[in-house]
């Protein structure tokens, strides 16, 4: 084999990269307009500003998951980027669940290509 070809990635690795991609964006294209944009809708219409420090690839759908999900201590370390409290004030239990969905799909996704490619998917026998 050549030794500037990159070996194959095993087939396994495909089949969890791809169904981790696609649980992903599912639950990014269910999280972001049923719980994101109703909140920040809903803030418009009380007034509230909504605007968002950074929006670089769709950083704030995260920002808003990691502020409805996680115990308010631990969310209050993003407050310079988005008003947790607020955010918080008009979540309800469907948007925690949305967002518990969207993170873990995503983190897992994430750590096992990851560690996979730490450790290296190559297809058996080479």
């Amino acid at each position: 084999m050549n030794e500037y070809v990159a070996e194959p990635v095993s087939a396994w690795f495909m089949w969890v990269f791809g169904l981790g991609a696609v649980s992903t964006s599912i639950s990014w294209l269910i999280f972001a307009p049923l719980t994101m944009r109703r909140i920040e809708k809903q803030m418009r219409q009380d007034g509230m500003p909504v605007g968002f420090i950074w929006d670089g690839i769709g950083g704030r759908v995260v920002f808003y998951a990691y502020a409805i999900l996680f115990p308010e201590k631990g969310a209050l370390r993003i407050e310079r980027l988005i008003d947790v409290r607020c955010v918080r004030s008009y979540a309800t239990k469907a948007d925690w669940w949305r967002s518990f969905f969207f993170v873990t799909t995503s983190h897992l996704w994430l750590s096992v290509t990851f560690i996979t490619l730490l450790l290296g998917a190559h297809a058996p026998g080479s």
